[in-house]
């Protein structure tokens, strides 16, 4: 699960981008927290003491602008895309030498808020990691970040996909131990979930960011919640 953390000293403007930014993450299917802070002196504590996956950040503000914060970032070598959040379109030039990801405009975040969080899904994706697998006499390579669930079939599995199912030659036991360490989570005899996909958890079940449900055995509930749990202190 990212974090991501939206600082505006202008509470109005905070809610209004801090609403676009999670509905243009929950429209791409990516997993996050979100934290809005109107105050930079509690945006600098979170930098130092927290991890903080993308920052929209505006530029103007008190007690710290949004360039002291940048600057923070880039001597700490924080691992924070950062994207800038502004009326200004000057500043866009004064902001490259701390290398930011992305620059918005206020007057048009509706507009170009999804085109920065495409490049975003593909930048934080990018160091997805592969299983190998095979099917009929080919060898293929999966992103692990492509897969939401697996199911059992006997000596198969199925790889539910966000818009495709494929069915590889593989044992649960086998495909379990290939992703140990690799945030997928036993939850059922029958199934494997990607962590990144879940969006919420009840007593016998787990549901995905796109409304699948899956079924959790009474045997595997309190791993599960405990696995969850760990998983999103990373």
């Amino acid at each position: 699960m990212y974090h991501i953390v939206i600082c505006d000293d202008e509470k109005k403007i905070l809610e209004n981008i801090a609403k676009r930014v999670s509905a243009g993450f929950e429209q791409a299917d990516i997993l996050a927290q979100y934290t809005a802070l109107s105050d930079a002196r509690e945006l600098v504590e979170m930098l130092e003491n927290e991890k903080v996956d993308v920052l929209f950040l505006d530029i103007d503000m008190p007690y710290f602008s949004g360039m002291d914060i940048a600057k923070m970032i880039t001597e700490k070598k924080l691992k924070t895309l950062l994207v800038f959040v502004t009326s200004y379109d000057t500043l866009v030039y004064q902001t490259f030498a701390y290398r930011p990801f992305g620059f918005i405009r206020k007057a048009y975040f509706d507009k170009e808020i999804d085109e920065v969080i495409e490049r975003l899904k593909k930048e934080l994706f990018s160091g997805s990691e592969e299983v190998i697998l095979q099917k009929g006499q080919e060898i293929v390579k999966l992103s692990l970040d492509e897969i939401y669930y697996i199911e059992s079939s006997g000596n198969y599995i199925n790889i539910y996909m966000k818009n495709q199912e494929e069915k590889y030659r593989e044992t649960m036991t086998r495909i379990e131990e290939k992703l140990k360490g690799k945030n997928f989570v036993r939850c059922h005899k029958g199934y494997l979930v990607n962590s990144k996909y879940i969006s919420r958890m009840r007593n016998n079940e787990i549901e995905l960011v796109d409304g699948r449900i899956i079924p959790i055995g009474r045997s595997y509930e309190s791993k599960v919640k405990q696995t969850i749990l760990e998983l999103m202190r990373k």
